[in-house]
């Protein structure tokens, strides 16, 4: 009998790649090709083990797991799906799909940061390249068991370019857009059959920037404080914390207004709406809601020890995803003026450590990615570093008194 299944490739198969490969196959429409690097051996021999309070547990082994993307580019694929580490400063998207480039015509990037769509459009321009952005908790235990809560919300839409600096060429794909949307929405509707939260957007780079909010924010302070969130949530940090974390989410916000996020978009009040989000999750539990209040002694364990992966990257001593969170947002901040001196710290100080793990990784110095006006300061851009309007003011607790 005839396999009339579509073949989908999934390149990189930690727990984004696993969940999402599996969510697929379970549609009953989709076989999965991945491609897993360093886990390879141990899923090729023992297949993945899923434990999820959402999806439940099971025992799964993808339709082929390969080595490499030579291997995979035997054939061709109705989606390619990146779920790896985007290092532009070290390894490019295109470098690493290589041979697959020209095996889809439809290119998934379910990755973290901003402007991670434009240089893999460059090369593939007949493609077209579908954005993601991912709520999910979910963690790749001994390389092939993946643990995973009840949070899994995955918004998808088209690339269709951003707004950028004067001297910049704007690069969009030249499939037509009846057929480049009839992929969003036939992923969306594969994504849904198997079991997922996932909602496809007409724009979507306004939900990549409110996710961003979150991530240049609080990954880069985890990592220089060098301390699981619980810790920067602290009634005895928070003072200290919250005041920092929301003037360098305004310094996000300004610049996503400077490259045309609006405020119907992406509002205002998504700044407090996100620190107070944080407080419940991670701070003392009197700031707790009442589903946090109510979970069992191992989930708030899991919740306390909780670090961002920049964090976890800083740790093992591995690259970071520093250039696609934070030093994204500082080249589209230059290229309008706009001064971030809260953000160009923190890529400042992370770079130095961020240079030294890429050298110990590949052997050679790397490549300067970003324009060289990233170490220069711009004249002021007179543009005002008050508080834009908040949403709910936050509840705090009382500021702790130091006796002298």
């Amino acid at each position: 009998m005839t396999d009339t299944r579509q073949d989908v490739l999934i390149v990189g198969f930690g727990a984004v790649g696993i969940l999402y490969g599996w969510v697929l196959e379970q549609s009953g429409s989709v076989r999965v090709t991945a491609v897993a690097r360093s886990n390879y051996k141990a899923i090729h021999e023992q297949g993945v083990q899923l434990e999820s309070a959402k999806f439940g547990k099971h025992a799964w082994q993808p339709y082929r797991v390969l080595q490499d993307t030579h291997q995979a580019a035997d054939r061709d694929y109705k989606y390619i799906i990146c779920t790896f580490k985007h290092l532009p400063d070290i390894n490019p998207t295109k470098d690493i799909l290589g041979p697959c480039l020209h095996r889809s015509n439809c290119f998934v990037l379910l990755q973290n940061g901003i402007g991670i769509e434009e240089p893999l459009q460059a090369v593939v321009p007949n493609a077209t390249v579908i954005s993601g952005a991912i709520w999910i908790g979910a963690n790749l235990n001994d390389s092939r068991r993946v643990v995973h809560n009840d949070l899994e919300q995955l918004v998808i839409g088209r690339f269709k370019g951003e707004k950028r600096g004067p001297n910049h060429q704007t690069i969009l794909s030249q499939m037509p857009e009846a057929d480049a949307d009839k992929l969003v929405e036939e992923l969306a509707q594969l994504l849904r059959g198997g079991g997922s939260n996932t909602k496809d957007v007409s724009n979507i780079q306004p939900v990549r920037w409110k996710k961003n909010l979150w991530n240049a924010t609080f990954s880069t302070l985890s990592t220089l404080a060098g301390e699981p969130m619980s810790q920067l949530m602290r009634d005895e940090n928070v003072h200290f914390v919250i005041p920092i974390a929301r003037r360098t989410m305004l310094e996000i916000l300004f610049t996503a207004r400077t490259v045309g996020i609006k405020e119907e978009e992406l509002p205002a009040a998504a700044v407090d709406e996100q620190l107070s989000i944080t407080l419940e999750q991670f701070g003392d539990i009197q700031h707790a809601n009442e589903q946090r209040r109510g979970e069992d002694d191992e989930a708030a364990a899991g919740r306390a020890a909780f670090k961002p992966s920049m964090l976890i990257d800083y740790e093992n001593a591995r690259p970071m995803e520093l250039q696609c969170i934070v030093g994204s947002i500082l080249q589209r901040a230059r290229e309008f003026g706009l001064e971030t001196p809260r953000l160009d710290l923190a890529y400042s100080v992370l770079s130095v450590k961020q240079r030294k793990f890429v050298e110990s990784s590949t052997h050679h110095k790397p490549t300067a990615r970003m324009s060289t006006e990233l170490a220069q300061r711009f004249a002021r851009s007179g543009v005002s570093d008050s508080p834009v309007p908040s949403g709910t003011p936050l509840n705090l607790p009382p500021t702790p008194t130091t006796k002298v």
